[in-house]
């Protein structure tokens, strides 16, 4: 079964999952976080086909998520690098594997605890903080449409307020 596009939907999560929305895409964007940057090194540890690395590395390219650089010790051999862009990723990230620890764990004990590198103490979570920097619980936060919206975008913030005045 193929991937539908959501590139004509007028959507910043359809765009985002546009962008990083492949099977394969987030295991990339993990081993570049803790540290990969050759192809090979990708291939290796995650066994993933040449042709789907080749593809997903690309699409990471193409988006400014990631860069291809020669290594400074070899400059025939590529490193991919993540951009500013993929850098700001990494809360979803965080936010998955925080997740997959709560609701997909493993029998046997947690798989991964990210713990503060200063501290050693465990990370509490990954939230939304106002812009007073206290953090929102998904009760607290509303979404308006915005300049960009289209009628799909104002339906579903119709439905939405429905939602909310029909729970209080």
């Amino acid at each position: 079964m193929s991937k539908t596009s959501f590139a004509d939907k007028n959507c910043p999560i359809a765009q985002t999952l546009e962008q990083v929305g492949e099977w394969w895409t987030f295991v990339i964007l993990r081993n570049a976080f803790c540290g990969m940057r050759r192809f090979q090194e990708f291939q290796q540890h995650l066994g993933i086909s040449t042709s789907i690395l080749t593809q997903r590395l690309n699409r990471l390219v193409d988006n400014g998520i990631m860069l291809r650089q020669p290594a400074p010790d070899d400059g025939r051999v590529i490193h991919y690098l993540l951009t500013d862009k993929g850098r700001t990723l990494y809360p979803i990230l965080a936010a998955m594997t925080l997740w997959g620890e709560q609701w997909a764990p493993n029998p046997k004990g947690a798989r991964l605890t990210m713990v503060e590198r200063a501290t050693g103490l465990p990370v509490a979570g990954v939230g939304i903080l106002s812009a007073g920097g206290h953090q929102l619980m998904p009760d607290q936060i509303d979404t308006v449409a915005g300049p960009g919206a289209d009628d799909s975008t104002h339906a579903l913030m119709r439905i939405r307020e429905e939602t909310i005045k029909n729970a209080s």
